[in-house]
């Protein structure tokens, strides 16, 4: 039989979540440093079915999203805006003639785990939901759905013999609900009936459901996809996160952080749970905030430049305040050039190339390596005691939370070392905001979703290109025309730092090789900017 798979999502997300992110369809929300999208394809492509995706017609997927949709073998279909979700299913049937197949629906601002995706005439049910919203609710007290069918009055809200939709929906029969949805003036859930009555839905269950279509479950769904690094393990509950490593030292620095950090100071912080040792192992604990990182908000969202001006604001007020709180000795360590040729020595000897080589980016000719690092440093002012103050040590979007509603950013994973490794939450103010540069200017968020495209025509000898629209080039203007902590970026030596935090992290990214050398070509992209600059 012939089988459709659509994930529908032809109409925008709502305020809340507009607020957050921008105008997004629901299958483009972020979820774990991928879109929804890619999550939903996971689920659905082990049929090896026909997968198209609707979208509003005046939205357009950044050339980045486009490429993917293309990689992953998805068909977008482009909705006319103002319809109902049954319009836009009778819609997506007749432009793309599929009257005559057996058709799947999959909301877009869901994700289910465990369902038999061959199986037709089933529609996906629970029996728990989260409270507080509108849910589509059937009667099926036994049987299939055909027989006991029947939308709910909103504010009769379900009884004991009531099942909730949950966003999956397999018709042997595309014509049939054509047929039923336009009956009932393009409304699914009495169109849902109309083709039950003729031919009965059999309720299925999956074994994870995460809807995504509200702020609160959105926030709520999102915590069961975590994004740590290979050499991290985040155990997420309900109200908490639990943080373990294979590296201990670095665990309990995080923690010695968080215990060391100055009361006032503690409003920018998950609430710290204490340090647990247990078996040799070695974690600990944070309260779990449903907030969306800058990361997240960087690379997958659409907000304006009044929104990032607040964002890089409160980025300004915990820097300031960090500002503040000074050692109470002047102990000056190197986080820059020791570190970095370190790093770069571990990197070559994995990779097998010389730090010596001249390189080369999109056709310009560079330094070596090491000349680069060492050119880099001269850049960056000595640190003084006016330089030494509390930092987070680790300032980059992947580490930021921002609540919309209190404007105020939440910090997690601070470095909590000095450049030997000692327990300390004091360093160099300026590494902060060079690292905040390496996530605004640098885009290193992007590299790390895999948003680049890059090119090896040598060992040393590289193309890269970032994606480059509207929001990145405002976000790069509001960051340099502003200042952190009484330090403008430029003041900070901001450029160069970024720099050397790109070549110094090399080593860390061995598990993919392609990110590996496309980081290194940042690098690269960086030091010519920085360069010119000077």
């Amino acid at each position: 039989m012939n089988r459709v798979f659509l994930i529908s999502s032809a109409a925008y997300v709502e305020a809340e979540l507009i607020a957050e992110f921008g105008r997004l369809p629901p299958a483009f929300l972020p979820l774990g440093n991928r879109r929804l999208f890619a999550h939903q394809h996971a689920s659905l492509a082990a049929a090896g079915h026909r997968i198209l995706l609707s979208i509003p017609e005046d939205f357009t997927p950044e050339p980045t999203d486009a490429a993917l949709l293309v990689k992953l073998g998805i068909e977008v279909v482009k909705v006319p805006p103002g319809l109902t979700l049954g319009q836009s299913l009778v819609y997506v049937i007749n432009i793309t003639a599929l009257a005559g197949h057996a058709f799947t629906v999959l909301h877009g601002d869901t994700v289910l785990e465990g369902l038999d995706t061959e199986a037709t005439d089933v529609a996906s049910v629970t029996t728990v939901v989260p409270p507080g919203y509108p849910w589509g609710y059937v009667q099926a007290p036994d049987g299939p759905l055909g027989q006991t069918i029947g939308g709910l009055p909103p504010a009769s809200g379900p009884n004991e013999d009531s099942v909730a939709l949950t966003g999956y929906f397999s018709f042997s029969d595309a014509s049939l609900l054509v047929q039923s949805v336009t009956r009932a003036a393009g409304d699914f859930l009495k169109g849902l009936i109309g083709y039950a009555a003729q031919k009965p839905l059999r309720p299925v269950s999956a074994t994870r459901w995460l809807d995504f279509g509200h702020a609160s479950t959105y926030h709520a769904s999102r915590q069961a996809i975590t994004t740590e690094r290979g050499f991290n393990k985040l155990t997420a509950r309900r109200r908490s996160l639990s943080k373990s490593s294979t590296n201990e030292h670095k665990i309990e620095a995080e923690a010695n952080w968080f215990e060391s950090l100055p009361p006032p100071l503690r409003v920018f912080t998950p609430a710290y749970l204490g340090l647990h040792q247990q078996g040799g192992a070695v974690s600990y604990g944070l309260e779990y905030l449903h907030l969306p990182t800058l990361s997240d908000l960087f690379v997958f969202g659409r907000l304006p430049g009044r929104a990032w001006d607040q964002i890089l604001e409160a980025c300004d007020e915990f820097l300031t305040a960090c500002a503040a709180y000074r050692p109470d000795t002047a102990q000056i360590s190197d986080l820059y050039l020791d570190k970095t040729l370190a790093r770069l020595e571990r990197f070559a000897a994995a990779a097998g190339i010389s730090l010596s080589q001249p390189c080369r980016l999109n056709g310009m000719a560079l330094p070596s390596l090491e000349q680069m690092a060492r050119l880099a440093v001269t850049a960056i002012p000595a640190a003084t005691a006016e330089s030494m103050a509390l930092v987070h040590g680790d300032f980059c979007f992947s580490n930021i939370l921002y609540n919309f509603r209190s404007q105020q950013v939440r910090v997690i994973d601070p470095r909590g070392l000095d450049g030997q490794d000692r327990f300390t939450a004091y360093g160099d103010r300026r590494y902060d905001i060079g690292k905040l540069h390496h996530s605004a200017i640098g885009k290193y968020d992007f590299i790390v979703a895999g948003f680049y495209d890059l090119t090896r025509h040598g060992p040393l000898d590289l193309s890269l290109a970032l994606p480059d629209n509207p929001s990145t080039q405002v976000l790069q203007t509001l960051f340099n025309g502003r200042s952190f902590a009484g330090l403008r970026p430029a003041d900070a030596a901001a450029q160069a730092i970024s720099v050397l935090l790109f070549l110094s992290m090399l080593p860390l990214h061995a598990e993919d090789p392609q990110r590996q050398i496309a980081l290194l070509a940042n690098a690269m992209r960086l030091f010519i900017d920085l360069d010119q600059g000077n």
